[in-house]
């Protein structure tokens, strides 16, 4: 009996529906197993290499490469802590998680932890005193925790809406990676506004100081009577339409620093009597620099040169070949609008051992006027960089000096954010200063735009077609594939 039993179970287990039915069993479970092997190795290897593709949309852990750039330098211990309680769980802290947990994959250098709010406030005020604001706030310091960075939520992500589209932004990356520079340092670039004589100070460039900061400079005004000590070799000094000259004393002072290796941009609208600033007329001079009189107009059929059919709105033509122009022309920050440029001098007679540079342009048929006269049309300058290398190649002891023409070059306008003026003028204070210290990582950006229902009959249409016949649709597929399963 057992044995007849038994060979009646063997010949039931052989039975078509029986052994396709076991076969569909052992491949369902070598599937699943495979599956979570897989995921197990894909886990792993997003931990240890950062082997991981992002599909959201604004590609937050897809690193630029100035983040890559600066994560191989990176030779010392860091950390970045996040401010969250454990029981918090959203999609943004899942994004920095993410972030954040690819910094220490690419760098084991790089460590990553979490700040309780609630349970571990002294140790938020040990580090960050009082800027963190709320949950959130991204904090990184070095490991003896002397150079510090916080960030709160507000800095880095935030969601804005222009007309029927959306904008979601994610500046993490971008403060990070600067963050990892400042923090591994031991030096941090200073630019300085020259106060004292009416001119355009830091207050009034708020929004370019922030930015600076955000790349790690130090920007503060200086007053170069009873300040002159803290203007040191290397550092930048902005002058921006002064309205009195400077003193014999301060000439003598700005002279003997650029000799020495100082960096200096000046700034001087059409509205600035020139005239009136002899002493630094005389330190332009030095070097073959030099503005003209007037306000630049672009001639009228030249509609690609200037903004909004006013032909004081010059759009300049970026002059290709220099570090500064060729920075902007990569990234696609080519399109900027000085409105009431002032031209300057072209280098008739150039400094022996100077490079000249005009880095932005007009047409070759704009003019400056000056009351009622007008002059001959060409190309006029717009801004302009001279370097003259220190002969040993020593970099720190380079004289470079850029000239610009037009506040909204800096001053705080809604043109800092409409257009690429704020980049220019960034960028070339970047090239100024030549600091390892600064980066620049793009900003994760995505748009979503609304869709919208035009009229009632369409809302209508659609929803017959969504309710009644796609639901009908899924049920006739379903009564067919049945059918035919059952005549199997």
């Amino acid at each position: 009996m057992k044995k007849e039993g038994k060979g009646r179970w063997l010949s039931r287990l052989n039975h078509r529906k029986y052994r396709y039915g076991w076969f569909a069993v052992f491949l369902t479970a070598a599937v699943f197993a495979a599956v979570i092997l897989l995921n197990v190795a894909a886990g792993r290897l997003e931990q240890t290499r950062a082997w991981a593709k992002d599909l959201n949309g604004l590609n937050a852990t897809e690193f630029d490469a100035a983040t890559l750039d600066v994560l191989k330098l990176v030779d010392e211990d860091v950390y970045i802590y996040t401010v969250y309680q454990p029981g918090t769980e959203n999609a943004l802290r899942v994004q920095v998680d993410s972030i954040l947990e690819k910094y220490h994959a690419l760098n084991a250098h790089v460590h990553t932890g979490n700040i309780d709010p609630v349970t571990e406030p002294g140790r938020i005020t040990q580090l960050a005193g009082d800027s963190v604001k709320d949950e959130g706030a991204v904090i990184i310091t070095n490991q003896d925790e002397s150079r510090v960075k916080v960030y709160n939520r507000d800095d880095y992500f935030g969601v804005s809406t222009y007309g029927n589209y959306h904008f979601t932004y994610l500046y993490l990356e971008r403060y990070v990676t600067s963050s990892l520079v400042y923090v591994t340092s031991s030096e941090t670039p200073h630019v300085w506004f020259l106060t004292g004589h009416g001119e355009i100070s830091a207050s009034s460039c708020t929004m370019l100081s922030q930015a600076l900061a955000n790349r790690n400079y130090e920007v503060d005004s200086l007053n170069l009577s009873g300040e002159a000590e803290k203007l040191l070799q290397n550092d930048a000094l902005v002058i921006a339409d002064p309205a009195r000259d400077l003193s014999d004393e301060e000439t003598a002072l700005l002279r003997n620093w650029l000799a020495a290796g100082g960096r200096l941009m000046v700034c001087i609208s059409y509205q600035t009597d020139t005239a009136a600033l002899p002493n630094l007329n005389r330190i332009l001079e030095y070097y073959q620099l030099a503005y003209g009189d007037g306000v630049i107009y672009e001639n009228e059929n030249e509609t690609a040169r200037y903004w909004n059919g006013n032909t004081l709105n010059l759009v300049p033509e970026l002059v290709a070949g220099h570090e500064i122009t060729d920075r902007l022309i990569e990234i696609g920050s080519e399109n900027l609008i000085i409105p009431q440029g002032r031209p300057i001098q072209p280098i008739l007679l150039p400094e022996s051992g100077a490079v000249y540079s005009r880095l932005l342009t007009t047409s070759d048929r704009a003019w400056a006027a000056e009351g009622n006269e007008k002059g001959n049309p060409g190309t006029q300058i717009l801004a302009m960089a001279m370097l003259r290398a220190d002969q040993n190649l020593e970099k720190e002891k380079d004289i470079r000096i850029v000239l610009m023409d037009s506040a909204y070059l800096l001053a705080d306008s809604s043109l800092l954010y409409y257009c690429y003026n704020m980049n220019f003028t960034v960028t070339a204070l970047d090239w100024l200063i030549n600091s390892d210290t600064t980066v620049d990582v793009s900003s994760k950006v995505m748009t979503n735009s609304t869709l919208s229902i035009p009229d009632s009959e369409t809302a209508n249409r659609l929803g017959m077609i969504s309710i009644g016949v796609m639901p009908l649709l899924v049920a006739a597929a379903g009564i067919i594939v049945w059918r035919r399963r059952r005549r199997l």
